[in-house]
C-alpha cells in the first residue's frame, strides 16, 4: 500500500530561504493553507503570498526574541496527532491538522566557522523549535510530509501535482529529516565539547567546574598546549591567567610566580633562569605550590632550577627537549606551552541576577605622567624601581604594597584589609635594603604608613593620590626626606 496524501495545510519555517517564494507560490496555486513563522512569513508576504502567522494559531505572541514561537500544543498537536485515533481529541481542543512541514535550521555551522563569532553568538544560533517540528513531522510520517532541503521542493511539487505524496516518499523524507537533525546536533556537540573543558574541580574539590573555550582564539590559556601533567582545575586557570596578565607588562626575560591569584614573586634578568631566581628570592616560602609563567623559552638550566621546588604549573612559550625530559619525571606537574598571550579587553563575573563586567586594566604609566608632590625628587634609579614596583602592584590583590630596589622586587604584600597592615607586612616579611622604594595600589588614608616606612629607610613612594589626607601624607614624606610621586590612577584588584 502506498497511500498518497495531498496536504491541505503547510507549516513553513526556514532559515535558508532559497526557493522559498517559488515554493510558496506553488502552495498558493494549489490552495494549500500556509502557516509561517517570523522571517519566513515576512518573506512570503513581501512576495504577495498570503500566510497565517503561528501567533494567530496559538493565540500567543512570539516571545524571548523569537526563542519561543512554534512550541505550542496547537502546532505540535497539529503535526503529531494521528488522524484516525486522535480526531475527536483534536476537535475538542480546536487543533487543526498540519500535513506538510517545511523547515531548515538556524545556520549554527556557518556561524561556528566564523573566527570572529563569540560563544554567545554560536549558542543563539542553536535551533530548538525547528528540530522539534522536524522530528514531530518525521515521526508522524504516516500522515505528514517533512521537507528540510530546498532541493526537495521540486520533488514534493511533482508529488502533490501527481495526486499526493506517497508513503514511501514520506518515509524517505522522514529519514532525511532525522539525519538532518542528527548532523546538526553532532555539529553543536562537537563545537561545545571543544569549547567546554571539564575541570578537575572548582575552588574546592566538592565544586564542579568547567572552562568555556573560545575555539578560534589562539592567545589565551585555554588554548595552550598541555604537554604533561594532571587535568587543570578552576584555580589553575585563574592563577595562570593572573600570571600571564602580569607577565604581559614585561618585554625583557621575566618570570612571575603566582599563588592564590596574586604574584608572590616577580623577576627579570638577562636569561630566563636569572629571571626565575630573582622571582623566587622575593618569597621562596609562598612560591611552593605556585604557578610559574615565563615569557621566554625554558631551557635545561632553567628547568633544573625549577625542578628543585614543587610547582603546580609551569607556563612558557616553548621548552627545550632537555627541559621536557627533566619535567617528565614529575608526572603530576602541569607543563603548558603558550606561544602568545593577549589579554581580553573586558572581563566579568556572574552574580545572582546578572553579570558585573568591566574593562581589563591595561593602563600604562610614563615618567612624564608622574607628578612629584614632595620637596625631594626621585632619582633616575628610583624612578626605574618605582616603575617596576607599580607594574607589580597593579596585579597584586588589594590592599597591595610592593617594595623594589635596584631593578628587583624585594617584597610583595597583597590581600590585606587595611593600608597600614599591607605596608607593615611588606616591610617585615623580609630584609628591606636601605634606599628601597615602595608602591601602593591606592592612596594612603593617613600618614601612619609613611611613619612606618621611614623606620625601614624607604626613600621613594609611588601611589595614586587623591586622599583628603594627601597634604598630611606629603608633609610626613618631607619630614623624613622621602620623595613621592602620584600616578593619578588607582589600580585596585579584587
Amino acid at each position: 500500500m502506498n497511500k498518497k496524501i495531498i496536504p491541505k495545510t503547510a507549516l513553513l519555517s526556514v532559515s535558508d530561504k532559497s526557493g522559498l517564494v517559488s515554493f510558496g507560490k506553488f502552495l498558493k496555486k494549489k490552495k494549500i493553507k500556509i502557516i509561517a513563522t517570523g522571517g519566513t512569513a515576512k518573506a512570503l508576504k513581501n512576495a504577495g503570498i498570503s500566510v497565517v502567522s503561528v501567533s494567530s494559531i496559538t493565540k500567543f505572541p512570539e516571545i524571548f526574541d523569537g526563542r519561543i514561537k512554534s512550541m505550542h500544543p496547537k502546532i505540535a498537536g497539529g503535526i503529531l496527532g494521528q488522524r484516525d485515533i486522535h480526531k475527536k481529541e483534536a476537535k475538542t481542543n480546536k487543533i487543526g491538522w498540519i500535513d506538510l512541514v517545511v523547515c531548515n535550521l538556524y545556520p549554527f555551522e556557518a556561524v561556528a566557522k566564523n573566527p570572529k563569532a563569540s560563544l554567545e553568538e554560536k549558542i543563539e544560533n542553536i535551533d530548538v523549535g525547528g528540530p522539534t517540528m522536524i522530528r514531530s513531522a518525521a515521526k508522524n510520517n504516516k500522515w505528514v510530509s517533512v521537507v528540510v532541503d530546498p532541493k526537495d521542493y521540486k520533488n514534493i511539487q511533482r508529488s502533490i501535482g501527481g495526486g499526493g505524496v506517497g508513503e514511501k516518499d514520506r518515509l524517505r523524507l522522514a529519514g532525511k529529516a532525522f539525519d538532518h537533525c542528527a548532523s546538526y546536533d553532532r555539529a553543536i556537540s562537537t563545537e561545545l565539547e571543544e569549547a567546554a573543558l571539564h575541570l578537575r574541580y572548582g575552588e574546592n574539590p566538592h565544586q564542579k567546574a568547567f572552562v568555556l573555550k573560545e575555539k578560534h582564539r589562539s592567545f589565551g590559556l585555554p588554548q595552550a598546549k598541555q604537554i604533561q601533567g594532571k587535568e587543570m582545575s578552576y584555580n589553575n586557570f585563574l592563577d595562570g591567567e593572573a600570571a600571564l596578565l602580569c607577565l604581559h607588562e614585561f618585554k625583557e626575560p621575566s618570570c612571575v610566580i603566582v599563588k592564590h591569584g596574586s604574584p608572590c614573586g616577580l623577576g627579570s634578568g638577562k636569561t630566563p633562569g636569572t629571571a626565575f631566581l630573582n622571582a623566587l628570592k622575593v618569597d621562596p616560602l609562598s612560591a611552593f605550590g605556585g604557578v610559574v609563567a615565563m615569557n621566554k623559552r625554558c631551557d635545561l638550566s632553567t628547568a633544573k632550577e625549577l625542578n628543585k621546588i614543587f610547582f603546580e604549573i609551569i607556563i612558557a612559550p616553548s621548552f627545550d627537549s632537555g627541559a621536557l625530559s627533566l619535567f617528565s619525571k614529575k608526572k603530576n606537574l602541569r607543563v603548558l606551552s603558550l606561544g602568545k598571550y593577549k589579554p581580553k579587553k573586558s572581563f566579568g563575573k556572574e552574580i545572582a541576577g546578572g553579570w558585573v563586567i568591566q574593562e581589563t586594566d591595561l593602563s600604562k604609566i610614563s615618567a612624564s605622567k608622574l607628578k612629584t608632590v614632595t620637596k625631594k625628587t626621585p632619582t633616575k634609579a628610583q624612578l626605574s624601581a618605582l616603575a617596576l614596583a607599580w607594574k607589580t602592584v597593579k596585579h597584586t590583590k588589594s590592599n597591595a604594597v610592593v617594595v623594589a630596589y635596584n631593578k628587583k622586587i624585594i617584597s610583595i604584600s597583597g590581600g590585606q584589609t587595611s593600608r597600614v597592615d599591607a605596608v607593615k607586612y611588606a616591610l617585615t616579611k623580609t630584609r628591606i635594603p636601605s634606599g628601597a622604594v615602595l608602591a601602593s595600589d591606592a592612596f594612603f588614608p593617613f600618614r601612619d604608613s609613611v611613619d612606618l616606612m621611614a623606620k625601614y629607610k624607604i626613600k621613594s613612594i609611588i601611589q595614586p593620590g587623591g586622599s583628603i589626607k594627601d597634604k598630611e601624607v606629603i608633609m610626613a614624606c618631607d619630614k623624613y626626606g622621602i620623595s613621592m610621586v602620584f600616578t593619578g590612577t588607582r589600580v585596585f584588584k579584587h
